[in-house]
């Protein structure tokens, strides 16, 4: 099913700019295509307290349109919260929380709360594996320590990253089509074989720099081997670990361990759409929808 596209927030704005025009779509992607009790599980609703509700028939039970959603007991505008989506979701670098905060005119905590919300839509989105070719390598995120210098284990965080490289006839050179990152724990292969199965599909060529690890991780795979020749050989995969460093240390400055993962999901769900990103805060809409409410104990926990 194709989604409606949104280029800008001012069209966007123009079918979601007030509360009202916010429930009704919450109400037909909730309860269009029927209704059914959390309760007891009864097909039949009449109406609720509010016109925004449905009362289930046999036990009473009275919901509303944003109950058991990522939109539950939010203490913003609900408008206000179709809005961060679509920034989110469109603007290339995203928007951090404090800049959220600002702009909205709420606390930090309550941005960083709903923008946890909308990271939980976003890691159910991606399922479909990289292909074809795949270049893999691993970095670390995290600022110097005292006597560990370079990629030492310390406190950085360790990042496996994939990009899937295309080579289209109207281009001159090869492209990124698409990419992937997992937090691995170390570079040994247990760890590095987790990352490639999760991110990658089964038939494709794996190419990776000389790290032993690589050659058990791949065991099974066609797996290619290149010296990285200081990232010489790798220049768009290398590229794509420069913008990503960038995006996190530009525009969160600083993401905890726990929940660095999210925020690689979230990079790489608007890199994998950059093409046609004005269709992105829509399907974020419908997955905040179905998606369970998420309490604020869940979100915080690492």
């Amino acid at each position: 099913m194709l989604l409606p596209k949104y280029k800008s927030l001012i069209d966007f704005s123009k079918d979601f700019g007030s509360k009202e025009q916010c429930l009704h779509y919450l109400i037909q992607e909730k309860w269009g295509e029927g209704f059914e009790c959390r309760k007891c599980n009864h097909n039949v609703s009449v109406k609720g307290k509010k016109w925004h509700y449905k009362r289930c028939q046999k036990c009473g039970y009275d919901e509303s349109a944003t109950a058991n959603t990522l939109f539950h007991k939010i203490k913003f505008p609900l408008m206000n919260a179709f809005w961060i989506v679509h920034q989110i979701s469109t603007l290339k670098k995203g928007l951090s929380t404090c800049e959220l905060a600002r702009q909205y005119s709420i606390c930090q905590k309550t941005a960083w709360f709903f923008k946890r919300k909308v990271q939980e839509a976003i890691d159910s989105q991606d399922s479909e594996l990289l292909a074809d070719n795949v270049e893999v390598d691993e970095f670390v995120i995290g600022g110097a320590e005292a006597g560990k210098p370079g990629r030492s284990h310390g406190k950085k965080a360790k990042i496996l990253v994939a990009v899937e490289i295309a080579y289209p006839e109207s281009k001159k050179g090869p492209i990124i089509k698409r990419a992937a990152a997992r937090v691995i724990r170390s570079y040994n292969v247990e760890e590095l074989k987790r990352g490639i199965n999760e991110m990658i599909d089964i038939e494709s060529l794996i190419v990776t720099d000389g790290w032993p690890a690589y050659a058990k991780a791949t065991d099974g795979r066609d797996h290619q081997v290149f010296l990285s020749d200081q990232g010489k050989n790798f220049p768009l995969l290398h590229f794509h670990i420069f913008n990503l460093k960038n995006w996190i240390r530009g525009t969160h400055h600083n993401v905890s361990h726990g929940h660095l993962q999210r925020y690689l999901n979230e990079y790489h769900y608007r890199f994998n759409r950059r093409k046609y990103r004005a269709s992105c805060p829509m399907g974020i809409l419908r997955r905040m929808v179905k998606a369970p409410w998420l309490p604020h104990k869940s979100a915080v926990a690492n």
